[in-house]
């Protein structure tokens, strides 16, 4: 398969070398097309108001892919618009991103933005990411597993705005107890703000925090990740809400007939 390959760690992060290596060694045809510099947290921000420049990188004297001086959302445009429009991409994998990508870590995350681009362009498309939790990191790991896992996936057509949102345990191969199809949890991040003074005496911030597990969702992404399954998550990016909707207009009926008898 033709396989577009993007993440937001930038494109001489270890965890997209080693999905490149295990996806070519599977037969694939990649095409690597990532942020020049980390993008992490950018959510699905595009670059308008400055150019995108575009650079060849080699990795071990071969060409490896290009470089954006953009956000992960801009490196898919670039890829499908102009340098492989031509190509007939079968998937594109956002990762190997090195962090989790649970619940409401969709919405900030570079990782999950450059593969929801890829379908609004109506491509399959897949974040993956590796849990880190310790100084030793399994990307081999998440490696073997998409290899493996797209020969299942390879004929399937996904729906249009839809996509999957992968983890992976941070485990050895042979320490993964198996996969499991989950739902978005509602895993959050209790807020800190660290003030600080620079040495003109002005003050600054750092946005930190620390990630809290929120409400309980049966067979969440959380949920199989804390018991060493991979979390396989199909997203839907239509965000429109039925169940709004109804309350809203219940709520209007209400409101009309309370002013009608006043």
């Amino acid at each position: 398969m033709n396989i577009l390959i993007s993440n937001d760690d930038g494109i001489y992060a270890e965890g997209i070398k080693i999905l490149v290596n295990h996806l070519q060694d599977a037969g694939h045809t990649t095409y690597v097309v990532a942020p020049l510099e980390e993008q992490s947290g950018t959510g699905h921000g595009i670059t308008l108001h400055q150019p995108l420049r575009v650079k060849e990188v080699y990795r071990d004297n071969c060409l490896f892919g290009h470089s954006v001086t953009g956000k992960p959302a801009d490196t898919i445009k670039v890829a499908l618009a102009h340098l492989y429009d031509e190509k007939n991409i079968d998937f594109v994998i956002s990762g190997i991103n090195c962090g989790a990508n649970l619940g409401t870590d969709l919405f900030y995350s570079g990782t999950f933005a450059a593969a929801s681009e890829g379908t609004f362009w109506r491509k399959n498309a897949i974040a993956l990411s590796l849990i880190v939790d310790g100084n030793d990191l399994y990307f081999e790991s998440a490696g073997k597993f998409i290899a493996e896992y797209l020969k299942t996936i390879k004929d399937l057509k996904f729906p249009i705005g839809t996509l999957l949102n992968i983890n992976v345990p941070n485990l050895p191969m042979e320490d993964i107890k198996g996969i499991k199809y989950t739902k978005q949890s509602n895993r959050k991040f209790q807020e800190k703000l660290i003030e600080r003074e620079d040495s003109q005496g002005n003050k600054y911030f750092w946005l930190g925090g620390h990630p809290i597990k929120g409400d309980h969702v049966e067979n969440s992404d959380l949920e199989a990740i804390e018991n060493g399954y991979i979390s396989i998550t199909p997203v839907k990016l239509n965000l429109y809400d039925n169940e709004l909707e109804v309350l809203l207009k219940e709520n209007t009926k209400k409101e009309k007939y309370e002013t009608n008898r006043s």
